[in-house]
Formats: C-alpha cells, sequence, structure tokens
C-alpha cells in the first residue's frame, strides 16, 4: 500500500533534480490540477477510454517542449522507467 507522500518529502525530491527538468514537474502538476477538476480521485480508477483521455485535454501537452522529439520515444521511456521505481522514490 502506498502511503502519501508529505510536502517536505516533495521538496526534498524536487530539489535532487537538475533544475532543467523543474519544467516537466510544473507541467505534470498543472496536468494533475486539471484532471483533478474533471474527474475526482477514486481508490480504483478504471481505466479512461480513448474518449476520456482526449477530454483530459493533455493531449499536445508536450507540443512546445523543443527537448523532446519524439513524444511517442519519450511517453515509451517514461513508463518503462516507472516500472522500475521503488515504491519510496519519486526519482530515479
Amino acid at each position: 500500500m502506498r502511503v502519501m507522500a508529505t510536502e517536505k518529502e516533495i521538496i526534498e525530491e524536487l530539489h535532487k533534480l537538475d533544475p532543467s527538468r523543474w519544467s516537466e514537474v510544473r507541467d505534470f502538476i498543472a496536468f494533475l490540477k486539471q484532471r483533478a477538476v474533471q474527474e475526482p480521485v477514486q481508490d480504483h480508477p478504471r481505466p479512461l477510454t480513448g474518449w476520456e483521455l482526449f477530454e483530459l485535454g493533455s493531449m499536445g501537452l508536450w507540443a512546445d517542449r523543443h527537448d523532446i522529439r519524439d513524444s511517442l520515444s519519450f511517453a515509451r521511456e517514461l513508463r518503462q522507467h516507472a516500472g522500475y521505481r521503488d515504491e519510496g522514490s519519486l526519482n530515479d
């Protein structure tokens, strides 16, 4: 069971990241805020349909990112790394 992270832990993890990556953190926070408005957090959420993903408004989220050349490869790499993360770690 995953325990909620504290603000202190999140700030500590943020400071471990290279500051050049902070814009990604900001983008992810914006995504989470938007999703929270549209759909309350569920204990065991069901997978979203393609239309529901489209309605989240996150399509093109990385469009203005000049450091991401191939968004499919970037997303695939994020998913791959997420599978190997420790439960208690926000950082790889």
